[in-house]
């Protein structure tokens, strides 16, 4: 027969070791040491804490932390027992499995737009190293000397083999002048599409519902002047919606809208009558060389193989710059945290494989999940110090958000350095002022 002891001490170790026991019937316990200890103090009449039974069961409790936790015993405490199946551990089960699935997505969302915005940026990088703009010229000016030759051929009544190799060559020079103008114009819209959509709207809905809501706010709000106009136009182009003239064009601006096409390119479209003539205009000589570029630049404007202007390639440094500064945010912030967070969650998704492990209360999941996202943005400081907002994001690879995972899923390894850098910055400081025998 037992005795329930009266020092509340001795009665709490026995009431603990009892759950811990009933625990340990699921396989834990390599042996029955714990339950003979019990049972030894159980039968003291009037057991205190200095007794040696009540000492052996105090030691033999201790050697079980390593085996159940103090977490555990906290669960035993509140009423869990291993493979609890109730409907409030389903449903914290499934909360926690959707919650994984939501990161995961979310994470793999916000991956492919950094990946693709890494890609433009390489590309700008690479068109920027080979002297984009150079080229360019030299092709504009190689398609205008080429028109020019053929003009004066066919002036001429050249043979009919030398007006088919010249026009050949014209031909050739036109396709490759506008490969290149097809290819810097279609990077620069990628890159603009880029920065003004994916990345600043790169979760599904957002767009959607900024769009809803700058329409509520501008059609409630009262404004006037030239900002109305151009910020309801820019939002109005942006959301897709009919760009009327009432909505982003001041009155005293109607006047200055293009109503009749260029007169540059309706007298050249006039003076094109001859097929074989591919130039239209007289072939005089230039002796301003920069009217002469001038001149072939719009020609070829209005022709239709060019759709940009030499002069206006200067602003790709000024882009790449740009993209830089967009991809900042998602390498040094954004992705790192949610690599962290999805690797604490990770851990707790594993715990809960494990049926003899109590699940994590919402608190301690949300702390969790928040200390991994710190953890991700802290190690991508400590890594990339050198990495600037807005210079050489683009660099930072999957190592990074490789361990920001490791870390969210062990933080003990990141606790782990943060004391060992702790012990030696310490170390460091007390050698400050400390004299030093030659």
């Amino acid at each position: 027969m037992t005795t329930t002891p009266a020092d509340p001490l001795v009665s709490g170790l026995i009431a603990d070791a009892k759950l811990v026991a009933n625990y340990g019937r699921y396989g834990v316990f390599k042996d029955s040491s714990l339950f003979a200890a019990i049972r030894n103090a159980e039968k003291l009449d009037d057991a205190t804490a200095s007794q040696p039974e009540v000492v052996n069961l105090q030691t033999v409790f201790n050697d079980c932390s390593g085996t159940v936790p103090f977490a555990t015993l906290a669960a035993l405490r509140s009423g869990w027992s291993p493979g609890d199946m109730s409907r409030k551990t389903a449903l914290a089960t499934y909360f926690l499995v959707a919650l994984s699935v939501l990161f995961m997505v979310v994470t793999g969302r916000l991956t492919y737009i950094y990946n693709k915005g890494v890609a433009i940026n390489s590309e700008l990088i690479e068109i920027d190293n080979n002297d984009f703009s150079a080229r360019f010229g030299q092709a504009i000016r190689q398609v205008w000397a080429t028109k020019k030759q053929l003009s004066s051929a066919s002036s001429e009544q050249a043979s009919t083999t030398d007006l088919t190799l010249l026009k050949d060559a014209y031909y050739n020079s036109e396709d490759s002048l506008h490969a290149l103008d097809q290819r810097f114009s279609s990077l620069v819209r990628r890159a603009q599409g880029f920065m003004t959509e994916d990345a600043q709207f790169p979760i599904w809905g957002m767009q959607w519902m900024y769009c809803k809501f700058y329409s509520t706010s501008t059609a409630d709000g009262v404004a006037a002047g030239q900002a109305q106009y151009s910020q309801q136009g820019a939002i109005d182009q942006f959301c897709d919606q009919p760009l009327g003239v009432s909505k982003s064009t001041p009155p005293d601006k109607l006047k200055e809208l293009p109503n009749q096409p260029d007169a540059y390119c309706a007298q050249i479209n006039t003076e094109k009558k001859n097929p074989n003539n591919l130039e239209g205009t007289s072939s005089e000589k230039v002796t301003d060389v920069n009217a002469d570029f001038d001149e072939a630049t719009r020609s070829l404007q209005c022709d239709g193989v060019i759709t940009i202007a030499p002069n206006s390639i200067y602003t790709l440094t000024a882009q790449i710059k740009t993209l830089d500064e967009v991809l900042s945010p998602y390498a040094l912030w954004i992705l790192p945290a949610f690599y962290g967070a999805l690797g604490a969650i990770m851990f707790h998704m594993r715990m809960i494989l494990n049926p003899l492990l109590p699940n994590p209360p919402l608190s301690r999941l949300i702390h969790r999940i928040a200390l991994g996202a710190l953890a991700g943005m802290v190690l991508a400081w400590f890594v990339a110090p050198g990495t600037k907002l807005g210079e050489e994001a683009s660099g930072i690879g999957f190592s990074l958000f490789t361990f920001s995972f490791l870390f969210g899923f062990s933080l003990d390894i990141f606790f782990t350095i943060l004391d060992q850098f702790v012990s030696m910055s310490v170390a460091g400081i007390k050698k400050f002022g400390s004299s030093t025998v030659a």
